[in-house]
């Protein structure tokens, strides 16, 4: 980064910058529990790529909520949160303990097995 972002902590950039949070298709998943682990083909091991994220939130509920739509801030703001009705959790999907759940292919064959990883 250059100068015109010394202003702002680096949690400015995981936070408000950094990957999108909640479900999505294809991008970059997000770090978890762990550093980002490559996963690899079990048939000809190349490299996956992620497929699909399947996330338990649609965004995180910490400061700003830069993430959310526009259309529920108001409610993240206003903390009405209970069990399957926060609004950061619109699908209602809950996966683990609110985990994400990340699904690979192979780039190489559509035929090779996906692999997942949940964190």
């Amino acid at each position: 980064m250059d100068s015109s972002y010394a202003q702002y902590p680096r949690e400015f950039y995981s936070i408000h910058l950094g990957n999108a949070p909640g479900w999505k298709v294809g991008g970059w998943p997000s770090w978890g529990r762990t550093d980002p682990n490559p996963q690899y083909c079990t048939v000809c091991e190349a490299q996956m790529v992620p497929l699909l994220t399947i996330a338990s939130w649609g965004w995180d509920g910490g400061e700003g909520h830069s993430w959310a739509p526009r259309e529920d801030q108001a409610a993240a703001l206003a903390g009405s949160s209970y069990a399957g009705r926060n609004p950061s959790q619109p699908t209602r999907v809950e996966v683990g303990s609110t985990d994400n759940m990340q699904i690979y292919v192979c780039p190489t064959s559509p035929g090779h097995p996906h692999t997942d990883l949940i964190q």
